[in-house]
């Protein structure tokens, strides 16, 4: 099946940076966060943020070296293994791992969309909620990038509106007494490793840079923008839920709700459905790319492979939503730490002679990369981290 238009706007390729990350780690930080102090969760999203940048930024440059966008999967191919048997035996090992990891996240999303149906209707069986869910989320990676960026920008829109809404209501409620420091370095762990998955959006840069091909300078912007939106997110749904839920639930806006009325709770709950299925709709879109590149399918074909594995891990119990994204998250950290610095390395070395719309300069020098990769080996270790 041929898709439709790729052509984005610069707000609508922003709003597929921000939906690869917003749904799982928004969802699941202030959980995190409430076993930690108000300056640490502060300091540790700054921090997060400042790596994140850095790191996409990287991808960004690597990308637009080539005159067309492709996965990370295939970039690594070209430029960190080569063309080596070797080389080719460790791009379909990185494919396998990127296989394993996005099926598990939307899982996750499939879990958690399921989970806040029941909330709404109680009566309703948990698979029925994994089968509506996937009808919604899939259908609509089914019709390509422009339907993914469309639907994107109104769901980012939709979630801020309904975010404001609830913050400015939750005010007039009674607020529970925060700590601004707690001193545990294992909570302050395992909050910056699902911060750093919140803000992790490398997969859909390629999409961005495609739906931009049209100018490909608003490409910097756009990925910027998009992982801006997810820390503010972050900060404020964190923030608010600590300051108003009894207890903060794993999927936080459960406990906003409850703790706010009945109303609140239905708002709050489409507001998280939104939130988990812009995360569905990037990695989703995502990964059904990754199969074409690197299967040589059609779309069609692609699609099945990318979305029915995690509906059927779903159905089948597997694991608990905030396991889904931890562990997804810690491997995830450990494939990009790795790979994506000595990709950014290589092809500037290779491709000395290309000027892309945008470089990194000395910001992307041997010193940054090894930091970079400190901070994402940090996020992998934190998402081990027990925090119950």
């Amino acid at each position: 099946m041929a898709e439709h238009s790729k052509k984005l706007t610069l707000f609508e390729a922003a709003a597929v940076v921000a939906g690869l990350g917003f749904g799982g780690g928004v969802m699941a930080v202030p959980y995190l966060a409430s076993l930690n102090g108000i300056w640490e969760l502060i300091l540790t999203a700054v921090v997060a943020y400042a790596f994140s940048l850095l790191l996409h930024m990287m991808v960004v440059e690597v990308v637009l070296r080539d005159e067309k966008p492709q996965q990370l999967v295939e970039l690594f191919g070209k430029y960190v293994f080569k063309q080596t048997w070797w080389g080719k035996a460790l791009t379909w090992i990185i494919f396998a791992m990127v296989l394993v990891t996005f099926y598990a996240l939307l899982a996750g999303y499939i879990v958690g969309c399921a989970e806040l149906l029941r909330n709404l209707f109680p009566a309703l069986p948990l698979w029925v909620g994994e089968v509506i869910t996937y009808v919604v989320a899939g259908g609509v990676v089914l019709m390509g990038l422009k339907a993914v960026g469309v639907s994107e920008k109104w769901s980012i829109i939709s979630i801020a509106i309904v975010l404001l809404v609830l913050s400015a209501i939750s005010f007039g409620h009674p607020f529970n007494p925060l700590p601004f420091w707690t001193g545990d370095s294992m909570k302050i762990l395992a909050l910056y490793g699902m911060v750093m998955f919140c803000l992790t959006c490398l997969f859909s840069v390629p999409q961005a840079a495609e739906g931009l091909s049209w100018n490909k300078k608003l490409v910097p912007g756009a990925v910027v923008l998009g992982i801006t939106i997810n820390f503010v997110f972050t900060i404020v749904i964190s923030i608010m839920a600590s300051l108003v839920s009894k207890p903060v639930t794993e999927v936080a806006i459960i406990g906003w709700g409850n703790a706010v009325g009945t109303w609140a709770l239905i708002l709050g709950s489409v507001f998280a459905f939104l939130g988990l299925l812009t995360s569905y709709w990037s990695i989703g879109y995502a990964l059904a790319v990754v199969i074409v590149e690197r299967l040589k399918w059609g779309y069609r074909l692609s699609w099945l492979a990318a979305t029915v594995p995690g509906f059927l891990m779903a159905i089948l119990g597997l694991a608990g939503f905030l396991e889904y994204m931890r562990y997804a998250g810690g491997a995830m950290a450990v494939l990009m730490a790795l790979l994506i610095p000595p990709a950014l390395l290589i092809s500037r070395k290779e491709n000395a002679n290309i000027m892309p719309a945008f470089s990194m300069g000395k910001w992307g020098n041997i010193f940054i990369c090894v930091l970079v990769f400190i901070a994402y080996l940090l996020m992998a270790v934190g998402s081990l981290v027990p925090v119950k």
